[in-house]
């Protein structure tokens, strides 16, 4: 039976109107194989789907180890750099070390050094202190000696003053007796004995005597066993000074002094300065130089 193009339209359209047709057509017009060919086609379809899924998750993963590679690597780079600085620094460790242990042998050296001194020091101080304690004996008995000495100076003292204060009141009275024969040689009279009078500062002899005209003279006199330029000044400005003066007038010393000194040696220039200062000398064999001015005191001339 043959078919016309309006039987293939009939049929076209039929088939479009009932698609439950086309499966039955194609499992009669075409073979088994091309049947399943879609849904072989669909299933590499889905395999070439999951293959790229796959593919992409590899490459995904590859991307990963790269960059995990990198960072490996670059890790490595660090640890590598590190191991060189601890290399270094075990270095530099071992160099201080070795130093450390050269200033150990050194310190070592030098305690032993210093344990040798100190024993030396030691025998040192040991014999310092024998030599202290010997020194501190021979101390108490330099003190000991010192005190029996210082007891004989004492004792000596009390004899040489008690010998000065002898000496002293003996040429006292020979300067009063050989004033007392100067004067009478001279026409004076004795109206009172010689005394020593203290006036703030001794004075070694003071008599009074009435001169040939029947006027009051005292007699003063600085003792000395030797003479200075310096005693001769110091004590003729006392005589002189008012202050010095009033203490004379309370004492009842008024009116003509001559001044006097008596000495057993006299410096060449105390001479000198006695005879411009107009006083007088006496020794013991008299008169040396006389005096050459009087010295008069009065209440009205200590308040001038």
């Amino acid at each position: 039976m043959t078919l016309g193009y309006a039987d293939f339209r009939a049929l076209v359209e039929a088939l479009q109107a009932h698609p439950e047709w086309r499966a039955e057509l194609r499992r009669l017009v075409l073979t088994e194989e091309l049947l399943e060919l879609p849904t072989l086609v669909r299933e590499l379809a889905e395999a070439q789907r999951r293959s790229e899924e796959r593919i992409t998750r590899l490459e995904e993963a590859v991307a990963a180890l790269a960059e995990a590679q990198r960072r490996s690597e670059e890790r490595i780079t660090r640890l590598e750099e590190a191991v060189a600085a601890l290399a270094e620094a075990q270095r530099r460790s071992e160099e201080r070390i070795m130093r450390l242990e050269e200033a150990v042998a050194a310190l070592a050296e030098a305690q032993r050094r210093s344990e040798e001194r100190i024993t030396r020091l030691e025998e040192a101080v040991a014999a310092l202190a024998e030599a202290q304690r010997r020194t501190e004996q021979r101390v108490e008995e330099l003190a000991e000696a010192q005190r029996r000495t210082e007891e004989r100076v004492s004792a000596l003292k009390t004899t040489v003053d008690k010998l000065q204060q002898t000496f002293g009141a003996t040429l006292e009275e020979e300067a009063a007796s050989v004033i007392e024969a100067v004067l009478r040689k001279k026409g004076f009279r004795l109206l009172a004995p010689a005394v020593n009078l203290a006036v703030n500062g001794e004075i070694d002899v003071l008599a009074l005597f009435e001169d040939p005209q029947g006027q009051r003279v005292w007699a003063v006199i600085e003792v000395k066993a030797r003479l200075s330029r310096s005693d001769v000044y110091a004590w003729v400005q006392r005589m002189r000074a008012p202050g010095w003066q009033q203490r004379l007038v309370e004492k009842g010393v008024e009116g003509s002094c001559y001044l006097y000194f008596y000495a057993i040696r006299v410096d060449v220039g105390a001479l000198q300065l006695i005879d411009a200062e107009g006083v007088g000398l006496l020794k013991s064999d008299g008169e040396i130089i006389p005096p050459k001015k009087q010295l008069w005191i009065s209440k009205q001339a200590t308040h001038d």
